[in-house]
């Protein structure tokens, strides 16, 4: 759910978000997760959408050791 609250998490979360999940869960991503986080690494210094964060976000939770 999109809240009206929202606020984009810092890039450098972000990128070590990412940085997590290819080095510890690479080999569980689908095609699909591991084309969704490769299209992230080239547009996160733009800024993601709320969108973007919260499956970022899903992604992380599910595949890595939090």
């Amino acid at each position: 759910m999109m809240s009206e609250m929202w606020k984009p998490k810092s890039p450098s979360i972000l990128k070590d978000w990412i940085e997590t999940i290819e080095e510890e869960a690479s080999d569980k991503l689908t095609s699909w997760e591991t084309n969704f986080i490769d299209s992230l690494k080239m547009q996160i210094n733009k800024g993601l959408t709320e969108r973007q964060e919260i499956i970022l976000e899903r992604i992380y939770a599910e595949k890595t050791k939090l």
